[in-house]
């Protein structure tokens, strides 16, 4: 039988009891956020199963440090020997395992990074490193095996900082709900301030994510002065909670802007579910033994799942089947019981605790040691063949020099170009390089062979957002660019992006509007090839399925959708009446798409799924420069 701790009080009476209904809720958050990571279309919002978690945590915490104070037996040391016991032992079996699959399965950069993510998931600041990696430039985050941590590192930083702040409030007769409130609403206007300018920062750091945590101290320290409110409804706020959690799990996706005001959702549907401790919902359904058994194993059931699907990520190299996913989630529970029953439990109840925290603690710092090695020797690339390495090094290249960075490709919070950017110099026909990060990775071989045609060069490019006019935030810079354009009157201007349908369905705006300035020549460079994968990932699997090298042209890990793009690009084009430049068809023959350009073995043409590198653009342009040089328009 799963045994139950007992940390909570009973609102109507000052005697600590179990609540089955907290594990049951936790049951429901845990599972919201493995059926998000796993079919993120079935449950779009399910990853509010985090905030849930944070509500639960504050609750749970802030009664169990209540109960203390108030008896006179709270101990600092005693506390954290107890958090080290319940947090240490499944987080050191998932860094553990993580770094065993990288070893094997992580290219050296995936490796060194992963290192890092180890270093920081021991030091429970997991939560800083990935706000510090989170931009445009951050890779996916299926290939993060560790990036479910954050939540870990909140909570932990939590844990660290609160019981001085309750102490201090007890001890000097402070009013302990004034506080949790005024915290609570300092950190609630941060998220929404920041939501809406540093959505990363919202998402990621603590003091935006405090008023979660403080929402659950509330009901904590309502419910240690014995009040309920308005218990006699106890079945309407429990209905009304779970409405809550599960309005956010379906109205919400990764698009909304979260957390903000919508967190408000599942914070409070949390909230009122704990404070509905009497109602039939909490004594029946979420205090039904499997509901029970599922929250009781939900730590180490949220640490093991995610890596599990990031491995099949990286061993599949395309997503992986639906059927492995979901084998991948039933593998989790397992593990779980496990880790709960044979190692968590006798842990936290053998009969020296201190000592127990020492060695665990002791091993987390040797575990954080490793992975700071591996990050700090660039992730031990001795591991792989020589081949596969030469193969990644070349990948690398000055990405701030080449693609003009900071200057004429802006990203972030940027919004300013500089004045270089609307004319290279010399003389000639003005061509003007508009678009996304897709136009800044073109740039480099355009920059290289303009004069050779008597052309002088514009570039305009920002992240993540396409040449499309009225497009939400990319609204203002992108009026910027139509402004240069009526200023400057180049004689062609050259559209590019990380095409999409529904980006090309939105050009007719902005090609009207480039007309209407006085400009006649427009030319749509369309999609270049797509992976499954980063380029070097795909390179590395086929070295490990057919032991050689990529061939120079091949469909191995290649994206089948981009031709049908490509397709649907062109006559975009033509009903627009602009001219169509093939990115697609430039690069790509009847064996498949270029992986590599350039002389002897060549270099990579792109350095992750979909950007190219100078050696790609180069061999791009060399097909297309002519044309898109043309002074006469080609035609359509």
């Amino acid at each position: 039988m799963l045994q139950r701790t007992r940390i909570t009080i009973n609102c109507a009476s000052a005697t600590a009891t179990y609540r089955a209904d907290i594990d049951g809720l936790r049951a429901i958050a845990v599972a919201s956020v493995l059926v998000f990571h796993a079919f993120p279309n079935v449950l779009p919002g399910g990853f509010v199963g985090v905030d849930v978690f944070f509500v639960i945590s504050g609750y749970l915490i802030t009664q169990l440090m209540i109960d203390g104070l108030e008896n006179g037996e709270f101990r600092f040391f005693r506390f954290y020997i107890r958090r080290v016991a319940r947090l240490f032992p499944a987080l050191l079996i998932t860094l553990a395992a993580c770094y065993g699959f990288g070893w094997f399965n992580l290219l050296d950069y995936e490796f060194k990074a992963l290192g890092k993510h180890i270093a920081s998931g021991a030091l429970s600041i997991a939560n800083w490193v990935y706000w510090k990696e989170s931009g445009y430039f951050d890779v996916d985050s299926i290939q993060k095996p560790l990036l479910h941590l954050w939540s870990l590192g909140v909570e932990e930083q939590f844990y660290l900082f609160w019981p001085m702040v309750l102490w201090l409030l007890f001890r000097f007769r402070k009013n302990a709900l004034l506080a949790i409130v005024g915290i609570g609403i300092a950190s609630f206007v941060a998220n929404v301030i920041l939501t809406e300018h540093r959505q990363a920062s919202a998402f990621f750091l603590p003091m935006p994510r405090a008023w979660e945590l403080m929402l659950g101290a509330a009901v904590a320290f309502m419910h240690s002065k014995n009040i309920c409110f308005a218990r006699e409804y106890a079945d309407c706020k429990a209905a009304f909670g779970m409405l809550l959690i599960a309005a956010a799990c379906v109205m919400l996706n990764e698009k909304s802007s979260f957390p903000g005001w919508w967190a408000l959702l599942p914070t409070f549907g949390a909230a009122i579910t704990i404070d509905a401790r009497h109602s039939r919902i909490n004594g029946r359904l979420l205090s039904h033994p499997w509901f029970v058994g599922i929250g009781l194993i939900s730590y180490p059931l949220y640490l093991y799942h995610w890596p599990l699907l990031s491995s099949l990520q990286v061993v599949s190299i395309d997503t992986p089947a639906w059927q492995l996913r979901a084998a991948a989630l039933l593998c989790c529970f397992p593990l779980a019981w496990g880790t709960y029953r044979f190692i968590e439990r006798p842990l936290r109840r053998n009969s020296r605790p201190a000592l127990t925290a020492t060695l665990l603690a002791v091993s987390m710092a040797g575990v954080g040691y490793i992975g700071f090695n591996t990050y700090d020797r660039d992730g031990l690339n001795f591991r792989m063949s020589r081949l596969v390495t030469q193969f990644t090094d070349d990948v690398h290249f000055d990405l701030d020099r080449e693609w003009r960075r900071h200057t004429c490709y802006i990203a972030d919070e940027e919004t300013a170009f500089a004045p270089e950017c609307a004319d290279s110099g010399g003389t000639g026909p003005l061509m003007m390089l508009w678009g996304d990060s897709h136009s800044a990775a073109v740039y480099p071989a355009l920059r290289d062979s303009h004069r050779a045609f008597g052309m002088r060069l514009a570039q305009y490019s920002v992240a993540s957002c396409p040449p499309v006019l009225l497009r939400g935030p990319c609204d203002s810079v992108e009026a910027g660019i139509l402004s240069v354009v009526r200023a400057i009157k180049p004689d062609v201007i050259v559209l590019t992006a990380n095409w999409t349908k529904d980006s090309l369905d939105s050009l007719r705006q902005t090609v009207d509007a480039i007309r209407e300035s006085g400009v006649n020549r427009i030319v749509l460079l369309g999609p270049v090839p797509k992976w499954t994968a980063m380029l070097p990932k795909v390179y590395w699997a086929y070295w490990r399925k057919h032991r050689e090298k990529l061939p120079e042209y091949t469909a191995f890990g290649l994206d089948t959708s981009v031709a049908e793009l490509d397709r649907y690009a062109r006559g975009t084009a033509s009903s627009l009446g602009i001219e169509y430049a093939s990115a697609y068809q430039a690069l790509c023959n009847d064996k498949g798409c270029r992986t590599r350009y350039g002389s002897g073995k060549g270099k990579p043409i792109m350095y992750d799924d979909h950007h190219l590198t100078p050696a790609g653009a180069t061999a791009l342009m060399d097909k297309l420069a002519p044309s898109l040089f043309a002074r006469e328009p080609a035609r359509r």
